[in-house]
């Protein structure tokens, strides 16, 4: 990493530690809560974008982690911890089971899939009833305790995700500048090319996608333990956990690093504020409002914030200017001229 990204990178991690230190509002945390969790899923579904796999099923990854530890906790007593260890496993047990006759499929046909794998394990959750409880879902204990992951307070469940968001992160990062990152991003750009050069993109993908739903599997096991009530409708939703981490890494710039980071932190507050402020009013002007700012973002940066900061840093930066307005930087040379020390003159 390079000597600015790195101290770039700590004082994001000393700005985002030091949250809790400047305000107790326990609804200012909640958000930050909320901002963080969609960090992690977002650069967790971003892992698949390095290679140029669009996944629309990932709510699937975090109902299975958060159906995970709360089974394991209520029915088996089992310490959330250690349910928060065997989310992953299984989380990543059931990417296999997608991956397995998915991965052949290529662009929107394996969206629609994984969409589809999504919207059945939300019917499986809701017809289980002896071990889902079905519609009515599984409220975890009010028992506090950090071994127990419970307390009153917001303060402890923002460190827990936010050293969660900071795993996950190094995670991304790490195979970002690998050789597994490398070889994606090369299949990104030409799959059959890259399999011609003896690389079996196939296992790539699959431990993409192992990686991803394994993190994902871990926020939503979080999640169940923080928000309490574990339902079909709320943790296999598509809009909240499929839809919405997609969109934050395309906002913010799909197949970069920062780019999920910076589209959770954008339109996560974002779209709590538009909800708290216009949901009483009138009916779904909260939504219509979110999706002309999305409409707007996408239309001023077609490849994400990230890429158009990169643009407009480019355009205005000193370096930039001061060569635009330099005339001796800027004229052409004539294709009669000759250079001054040239080795002998015109004959």
């Amino acid at each position: 990493m390079k000597k600015k990204s790195l101290i770039w990178t700590l004082g994001f991690v000393a700005a985002a530690g030091l949250v809790p230190v400047f305000t107790s509002d326990q609804y200012i945390l909640h958000v930050c809560v909320m901002i963080l969790i969609y960090v992690g899923v977002t650069v967790a579904w971003n892992i698949l974008a390095f290679g140029g796999i669009l996944s629309l099923g990932h709510a699937a990854f975090f109902g299975i982690g958060s159906y995970t530890v709360a089974i394991l906790y209520v029915k088996m007593d089992v310490n959330p911890w250690l349910g928060i260890l065997a989310a992953m496993l299984t989380a990543a047990l059931g990417s296999l089971l997608l991956a397995v006759p998915l991965l052949r499929l290529r662009g929107p046909f394996f969206a629609l899939a994984t969409l589809a794998f999504a919207e059945s394990l939300r019917l499986i959750a809701i017809y289980a009833v002896p071990l889902t409880n079905g519609s009515v879902g599984i409220t975890t204990p009010p028992t506090q305790g950090f071994a127990l992951i419970s307390f009153s307070s917001r303060e402890p469940y923002y460190y827990i995700v936010l050293a969660m968001a900071l795993i996950a992160i190094g995670v991304s990062v790490w195979i970002y500048y690998s050789k597994m990152g490398y070889h994606l991003r090369a299949s990104a750009s030409d799959d059959e090319a890259v399999r011609a050069l003896g690389v079996r993109t196939p296992r790539l993908k699959l431990a993409a996608l192992v990686i991803s739903a394994a993190l994902t599997g871990a926020f939503g096991a979080f999640a169940a333990m923080y928000l309490f009530v574990i339902d079909p409708e709320t943790n296999f939703s598509t809009p909240l956990y499929s839809i919405q981490p997609a969109l934050n890494g395309i906002i913010g710039g799909m197949g970069t690093v920062v780019g999920p980071i910076v589209g959770a932190i954008v339109m996560t507050p974002l779209g709590e504020w538009l909800r708290t402020t216009f949901s009483g009013t009138t009916q779904g002007l909260n939504f219509v409002i979110y999706g002309v700012a999305l409409i707007l973002i996408v239309r001023v940066m077609p490849g994400g914030i990230v890429s158009g900061m990169k643009k407009l840093y480019r355009r205005f930066r000193p370096e930039s200017r001061s060569a635009s307005t330099d005339p001796d930087a800027s004229a052409p040379i004539q294709a009669d001229q000759e250079p001054a020390n040239s080795e002998g003159g015109r004959s």
